[in-house]
């Protein structure tokens, strides 16, 4: 597979307006109409950065961000599908999410075992472990797809938990790459660990909070 001129660049601008929009969505009050356009900005910025990535790790024959960048569209398309009940896209999304997921989870497994096989024991300068985390990780998105989809009509609550953690999960990945992998177009005295973790820090602790406060809380905001 060829690897455009323009789509390296394209990758990295992308990259950075979804973690401008993703932590403007986090920050803006739930519900309210500037969440709603930054988190749908966030969902199409979110498929063209994966879509790109999946590219490039086929041109480049980087098996490891094939399944990094495929988890990361997963984990957005069924955060916005979930959300989006009314639609008859979101709703196919939803039944289709467990086949999705076991498939990531056996093509990370095969990536393992490759990892295993190969010289030195080491696939992408990765171990097999690495696949093996992606593996683990894609198939416990597989339990709970299957968990969802066998409620029929889950609560407001496990619906818009759902979304959360979907949406901050992508957002972590995409925050993990840009600090940790792409911190070349930062100024050099912010390169430093304590800077460029908060960020992903945030990321995590916002999703963990809202995940928890929309889980148990009675009142929901609905985000169709």
């Amino acid at each position: 597979m060829n690897e455009p001129t323009f789509l390296a660049a394209a990758h990295f601008a992308v990259g950075c307006l979804a973690v401008i929009v993703g932590f403007t969505a986090f920050a803006a009050r739930k519900g309210a109409r500037i969440h709603r356009s930054a988190g749908a900005i966030f969902v199409v910025t979110m498929v063209l950065l994966t879509m790109s990535g999946l590219w490039l790790s086929f041109a480049r024959d980087i098996l490891f961000t094939v399944f990094l960048s495929a988890i990361a569209f997963h984990a957005v398309i069924t955060g916005w599908a979930t959300a989006a009940k009314k639609s008859y896209a979101g709703k196919i999304v939803n039944k289709a999410s467990p086949l999705v997921s076991a498939a990531i989870t056996i093509g990370a497994v095969f990536g393992g075992s490759k990892a295993t096989a190969a010289p030195g024991g080491v696939l992408n300068e990765l171990p097999p472990a690495a696949f093996y985390v992606i593996a683990m990780t894609a198939f416990l998105i597989f339990a709970f797809d299957l968990s969802f989809n066998s409620a029929g009509a889950p609560s407001e609550q496990r619906r818009i938990t759902r979304h959360v953690w979907r949406m901050g999960f992508s957002f972590f990945l995409a925050t993990g790459i840009f600090f940790f992998g792409n911190n070349h177009v930062l100024p050099e005295i912010l390169r430093t660990p304590e800077f460029l973790s908060a960020p992903v820090i945030a990321v995590i602790v916002w999703t963990v909070y809202y995940a928890v406060r929309t889980r148990f809380s009675r009142r929901t905001s609905t985000a169709e």
